[in-house]
C-alpha cells in the first residue's frame, strides 16, 4: 500500500513540475514571487492538522474551555506559520553564473548566486539537483552569497544538470514551500584520463610545428608576455613583477621541427572510450610539459600547437566526440520523465 502511495505521489510531483516548468521560460536571473511559490503541509503539517482535531473534539466532549483556548491558539499558529513559510522565498533573487567543466567520474559544479530581497532574511533554504546533494545555507548576516552545487558524472559529453530545486520548512516545519527553476546552466564533461604508453609518432613533413614557442629554460629569451591564468610559475618574471610593472611571463623562442601527433589509431583493437580516456591522458600531459602537440580524430584535427586554448580546444574534441550536435545534453532520470 505505502509503494503505491509513493508511486501515486512521484507521478503527481512530475505532473505538477512539468507544469510549472512550462508556465516559466528559461531564465538565468529570477526573484521568487506568489506565482512562483508552492506550499503544501508537510508530515509533521499533517500530524499537527490531526492533534488539532483531537484537541477540538476533546474540548466539545468535555465543554472544557481551556481545551477550547489551546485548540484555536495552536490552529492560529499553524496558520501564521504558512505566512512565514512562504515570505521566507518571497522575494529572493537567483542568479545562474556558470557551469564548471570536469572529468568523467568528478562531480561537475554549477556556480548560483543567490540576493536576499530587501529587508529580509531566508533561513534554512535548501537547493539541490535531482541527482546532486543538497546544500543548506542561510541568508542572514549576508545579503548576497555565491554557491556552487554539485552533481557526479558518469559519462562524458555535455551535462545539463535539469531544473533546480529550491525549498525551505523554515520555521515550525509545518509546511514545505518550494520552487523548480529551469537556470539553463550546462557544464563539459571531458573524458576519463588512463595512464598508458604513447606511441609517439612525428609530424610529417607539411605539418605546422615550426618556430613555436615553448617555455624552456634552456631555449632563446624572446620577451615578455601578460600572464595567462595556468601558466607555470617557473615563467613568472618576478623581478618585473617586485617592481610593480605587473605580472607577466617569459617566453623562449625554439625552432620546433617536429611535433608529437596523438592519434586514434594509437591504440588499435582497443574500445572507442578508452581510446578517448588514453588521448585525454596524454593531452594532460603533454599540455603540462608544454610539448606542442596534434590531435586526429575520425573527422577530427587539430593542428599542432600548445598552451590552454589549445589544450582545452583539444578536450572539448574529446569530450563530444561522436555525440550528434543535434542531440540534447543528457539530463538526470527524473528530468526527461519530467520534459
Amino acid at each position: 500500500m505505502r509503494q503505491r502511495l509513493n508511486a501515486l505521489f512521484d507521478v503527481l510531483g512530475m505532473r505538477v513540475r512539468r507544469w510549472s516548468l512550462r508556465r516559466h521560460p528559461r531564465q538565468r536571473t529570477i526573484t521568487l514571487t506568489q506565482k512562483r511559490i508552492y506550499i503544501l503541509p508537510s508530515a509533521a503539517g499533517f500530524g499537527f492538522l490531526l492533534l488539532l482535531v483531537l484537541l477540538l473534539l476533546l474540548a466539545i466532549n468535555y465543554e472544557n474551555n481551556l481545551v477550547y483556548g489551546l485548540t484555536f491558539l495552536l490552529a492560529g499558529l499553524f496558520v501564521v506559520s504558512i505566512l512565514h513559510t512562504y515570505g521566507n522565498l518571497a522575494g529572493l533573487e537567483l542568479s545562474a553564473v556558470a557551469g564548471h567543466d570536469c572529468f568523467c567520474g568528478e562531480a561537475a559544479g554549477f556556480a548560483l548566486q543567490l540576493r536576499a530581497a530587501p529587508g529580509r532574511e531566508h533561513e534554512q533554504l535548501r537547493l539541490s539537483w535531482d541527482r546532486g546533494t543538497p546544500r543548506l545555507l542561510d541568508l542572514t548576516d549576508e545579503r548576497e552569497r555565491q554557491i556552487e552545487l554539485a552533481l557526479p558524472t558518469d559519462s562524458r559529453g555535455p551535462l545539463d544538470p535539469g531544473p533546480l530545486r529550491l525549498e525551505t520548512s523554515f520555521p515550525l516545519g509545518f509546511f514545505r514551500a518550494w520552487t523548480w527553476i529551469d537556470t539553463g546552466l550546462t557544464a563539459l564533461v571531458y573524458p576519463q584520463p588512463q595512464p598508458c604508453r604513447l606511441p609517439q609518432r612525428r609530424a610529417e613533413p607539411g605539418d605546422s610545428g615550426t618556430a613555436l614557442l615553448k617555455s624552456l629554460e634552456h631555449d632563446e629569451f624572446q620577451g615578455l608576455a601578460r600572464y595567462q591564468r595556468g601558466a607555470s610559475v617557473r615563467q613568472i618574471a618576478w623581478k618585473t613583477y617586485a617592481r610593480g610593472q605587473g605580472l607577466f611571463t617569459k617566453e623562449y623562442a625554439s625552432p620546433v621541427a617536429e611535433a608529437l601527433w596523438l592519434e586514434w589509431d594509437s591504440w588499435p583493437g582497443v574500445d572507442t572510450e578508452t581510446r578517448l580516456s588514453r588521448l585525454c591522458f596524454w593531452a594532460l600531459e603533454l599540455a603540462q610539459g608544454q610539448q606542442p602537440y596534434g590531435l586526429r580524430l575520425p573527422g577530427v584535427c587539430i593542428e599542432p600547437d600548445w598552451g590552454e586554448g589549445h589544450r582545452r580546444a583539444v578536450l572539448r574534441a574529446l569530450a563530444l566526440y561522436g555525440q550528434s550536435p543535434a542531440t540534447e545534453p543528457p539530463r538526470s532520470k527524473m528530468w526527461r520523465e519530467g520534459r
